[in-house]
């Protein structure tokens, strides 16, 4: 029986500081308040909202520097730097423990498969990164970003997902956690910040780094 493991990406396995950092250089640049436009940015990029009906995560991400613009009374500041902030995404690297982890799941025998808001402009560079051979699911493959149960029900049907053959690792709650537990996944919650759940949801298990996940696997 194949054993499957599907991920999230960003938070989960790479640190997405890269890309937030990039924001707050340019705020500086730009000369407004740099935690601030991280903070807003972030925001933008959770709200799912922003994300029905489906855009590619370009568009998105583009959208998202257009409205801080609009945020701090800016024209066209942060948008020009588009390109670069893509460009911040593609070289996110991963969390210290992450690459060796992944490595020890290969060995054991275990199928990855990672499940990212993403598109193909942007994903192979990031995994690229993990030095693991992956299948790899973008929200550009289904045309939905988690939590749409869209995301989860095609990846599920693809591999005829159960709960012997498969648990999802991720970082995101309502993203991933809630989802999981809507449709009975078993999920280990990668809790890196130790944040409080949001809803009353709750994983099969709760770690804070990746290498935690390996005592409650076979």
């Amino acid at each position: 029986m194949t054993k499957f493991l599907t991920f999230d990406c960003y938070g989960t396995l790479l640190n997405e500081d890269g890309t937030y950092n990039e924001i707050e250089r340019l705020a500086e640049q730009i000369g407004v308040d740099q935690k601030l436009a991280r903070q807003r940015f972030i925001s933008y990029q959770d709200d799912r909202n922003n994300m029905h009906p489906y855009i590619d995560y370009d568009l998105l991400t583009r959208n998202n520097l257009i409205h801080l613009d609009y945020q701090f009374g800016l024209e066209h500041q942060f948008e020009r730097y588009y390109v670069e902030v893509l460009q911040a995404h593609r070289e996110l690297t991963p969390f210290p423990e992450v690459i060796e982890t992944l490595q020890t799941f290969v060995d054991r025998g275990y199928k990855l498969v990672m499940m990212s808001n993403s598109s193909w402009d942007i994903i192979p560079f990031n995994a690229k990164t993990l030095r693991v051979p992956f299948d790899v699911w973008t929200a550009e493959d289904v045309h939905a970003y988690k939590p749409d149960l869209k995301f989860f029900r095609a990846i599920e049907q693809r591999y005829h997902f159960n709960n012997d053959n498969h648990i999802h690792i991720a970082q995101g709650y309502d993203s991933d956690v809630v989802p999981c537990a809507e449709l009975g996944w078993n999920c280990i919650w990668v809790n890196r910040d130790g944040r409080k759940p949001a809803g009353s949801e709750r994983p099969m298990h709760e770690v804070r780094t990746l290498d935690e996940v390996m005592q409650y696997l076979d």
